[in-house]
């Protein structure tokens, strides 16, 4: 069985959780939000009389006070951050390539920081690490795995594109 708990706003320290699915009156309340899913769940299961693990809840932050699109925003930071995490990752990765195959043609410390971004005293660092098969290129991998450079390329492309301001909310 699937429930929307919809969360409608906060009452003092509380956050007012509704569950349409079972009526007008299907409220309950939840200090965190972390905890609605499972009040939500309890609530539900009480009131049909059913095993809590049949049921699923999907909580949903609705709009509340002068705070408009949470749910959408929210998934959104959440998605971004996954995506910086990952291109993260791949930075790491390259920068560690990189510099091991300019090292070993003899390109001093200070030219290759140059060239990938950050300190010499980190190219150092990454340079004296054991290379022997602990780095493989995003570039090479990037051949069977195109999303690697799709992902920053878009990601470069987000950043860099200027927006128009929203309309202000009435």
């Amino acid at each position: 069985m699937k429930y929307k708990a919809h969360v409608t706003g906060r009452e003092g320290r509380w956050w007012a959780v509704e569950i349409p699915e079972l009526g007008k009156n299907a409220q309950t309340q939840a200090r965190r939000l972390a905890e609605v899913e499972g009040e939500a769940r309890d609530y539900i299961s009480v009131t049909l009389d059913v095993a809590p693990s049949s049921v699923h809840v999907q909580v949903i932050v609705d709009d509340f006070a002068q705070v408009y699109d949470v749910q959408e925003r929210s998934a959104w930071i959440r998605a971004a951050r996954r995506l910086i995490e990952q291109l993260e990752t791949d930075v790491q990765r390259e920068t560690r390539a990189l510099t091991n195959e300019l090292t070993a043609e003899g390109v001093p410390l200070r030219e290759i920081a140059y060239l990938v971004g950050t300190t010499f005293q980190r190219v150092g660092q990454l340079a004296t690490e054991e290379a022997a098969g602990a780095t493989r290129s995003a570039w090479a991998i990037s051949e069977r795995n195109p999303e690697v450079f799709e992902r920053a390329r878009e990601a470069f492309l987000a950043v860099t594109r200027v927006a128009e301001p929203a309309p202000p909310r009435v």
